[in-house]
């Protein structure tokens, strides 16, 4: 008896896992680069670029489904552009003061096969993060970051699930 409920706890423990990653990898793909992005929103921030691909690179390869090289060595490319980085109140104090301002970053990714030229997907990206203003321009950029980094789980997801 002691038995079956040991094997009924490892069954469900360690044979109940799903997982979607490889099953739509694009086929002959293996290593990707990750050109830096390109920021045409006039936001003004001179670090937003690198911060993008150095996020999307540090998560590629701390997920391990690609190995992560230069463009000359790479089956294929993440090419991206930040087309907007807009900012609007969340929330009103008593006093009429924004108490939580909304840092919203839109770009547009391109994941394309360097070997045969090819796109393999082109997809719109979009996130947020937010900051309370009173805190000073250190909290802004910590709703900045905030949206890098949720808008690059976003592409991390769309590039080892291809959905």
């Amino acid at each position: 008896m002691k038995y079956c409920a040991i094997l009924a706890l490892a069954v469900t423990f360690f044979g109940c896992t799903y997982s979607f990653r490889g099953a739509a990898l694009p086929p002959g793909v293996h290593s990707v680069a990750v050109q830096v992005f390109d920021d045409r929103s006039g936001y003004g921030d001179p670090n937003l670029r690198t911060n993008l691909t150095n996020m999307l690179t540090q998560k590629l390869v701390a997920d391990n489904t690609y190995q992560v090289t230069n463009m000359s060595n790479a089956d294929a490319a993440v090419i991206g552009v930040v087309n907007s980085v807009t900012t609007q109140p969340t929330s009103v104090t008593g006093n009429q003061q924004v108490g939580k301002w909304r840092i919203t970053i839109n770009v547009s990714v391109k994941f394309q096969n360097l070997k045969t030229q090819k796109i393999i997907w082109t997809k719109d990206f979009s996130d947020w993060g937010e900051y309370d203003p009173s805190q000073g321009p250190s909290n802004r950029d910590a709703g900045l970051t905030q949206a890098e980094d949720k808008l690059t789980d976003d592409i991390l997801l769309a590039l080892v699930t291809n959905w």
